[in-house]
């Protein structure tokens, strides 16, 4: 079978031309449906501050199973699943690497789970309790997600900031409580500060893939606060925020997502008529939740969705047919085209 699929460049994004082979053991093959732009990510793969070019580019898909490799038995034919796969008509994935999608969830939704499980992991990692205020800097996509997952988990006010007013109306549109545009009002962390009676945020997560607005986050951190860093910043040196944070007593929290496990099986001693137990030999998922994986994470996020918790749609800002894909890396990602959140890239 013959797949087109996007490969990064120096500078560039092009369409080219390659034949699968059937799924071997394990693996499934997949028809892609949707997969959507990580503009922070795909730029960095672009510059090659990354990965040696020429590489493949694109790791959020959401795709149909039509054909399955032996040995895979959690998965079936027709089944809608989420994966790493690159932008590609069709791929090859190793089964652990899907994640099931629950039925009659919205697919373009679904395809930005990898952006999504990433604002996830900033809110497990932030311990935000119920009832505690947090500001998020940066509506991007991530960005934009945290503050979502952070009002469903109970922040109260949820505060965001941002340069582009669409995107603040988004937030405001989505339930946001209190938007600021930091480039027209400057002062406007420090005004909502006081008005809430608050000497410092208890969490803050900084989410703008710069690295500059760090200080202004460790300045407006509370005693004993949490900053939370999620965006990537390649190439650029870290503001001096050691002292704001040591003279709070506050903690500074990376979000790498890949510092968690991806997922974890499961091998069980059962009582098969004989003693002492015997040892199965299927691995099962480990689904409790004093670890949460990025799949169980990636699973939540999907569920939110399906029972319509939550609707990122706003945030869908642009769509685009798969041969479009050099135009589109050159204008929106390259050249950052700031009117793109959420870049969605349609293969059927």
């Amino acid at each position: 079978m013959k797949t087109m699929y996007a490969v990064c460049e120096p500078g560039k994004v092009v369409l080219k031309e390659k034949e699968l082979s059937a799924p071997g053991p394990g693996q499934v093959l997949l028809k892609a449906k949707y997969s959507a732009m990580s503009p922070g990510t795909e730029k960095g793969l672009m510059s090659e501050a990354i990965v040696p070019l020429p590489a493949g580019i694109g790791y959020a898909m959401v795709a149909e199973i039509i054909e399955l490799g032996e040995g895979v038995v959690d998965l079936k034919l027709g089944d809608h699943v989420v994966t790493t796969g690159e932008h590609a008509q069709y791929l090859l994935m190793d089964a652990l690497n899907c994640t099931p999608c629950p039925e009659g969830v919205d697919l373009r939704q679904a395809a930005f789970w990898n952006l999504a499980h990433t604002g996830m992991y900033a809110l497990r990692r932030s311990n935000l309790q119920m009832g505690e205020p947090c500001a998020v800097l940066g509506q991007g996509f991530v960005g934009a997600i945290t503050a979502q997952i952070a009002r469903l988990a109970g922040a109260l006010p949820v505060v965001v900031t941002d340069l582009d007013d669409v995107r603040l109306e988004a937030a405001r549109n989505m339930g946001i409580d209190i938007t600021i545009n930091t480039k027209k009002d400057p002062e406007g962390l420090k005004r909502v500060m006081k008005e809430l009676g608050l000497n410092g945020f208890p969490v803050v997560f900084e989410a703008t893939g710069v690295r500059s607005p760090l200080m202004q986050a460790a300045e407006i951190l509370g005693e004993r606060g949490r900053l939370v860093m999620i965006s990537q910043a390649h190439g650029e040196a870290l503001p001096p925020i050691d002292e704001p944070i040591m003279q709070k007593g506050a903690s500074l929290i990376g979000t790498y997502v890949n510092s968690k496990p991806y997922k974890l099986c499961r091998a069980d001693l059962y009582i098969d008529g004989i003693w002492p137990p015997v040892m199965g030999q299927r691995l099962h998922r480990y689904s409790n939740s004093d670890c949460w994986t990025s799949d169980e994470d990636i699973r939540v996020f999907l569920n939110l969705i399906r029972y319509c918790r939550l609707d990122i749609t706003p945030l869908i800002s642009h769509e685009f047919d798969y041969r479009e894909i050099p135009e589109v890396y050159h204008k929106y990602v390259w050249e950052m085209d700031p009117t793109l959140t959420g870049g969605l890239i349609r293969w059927s």
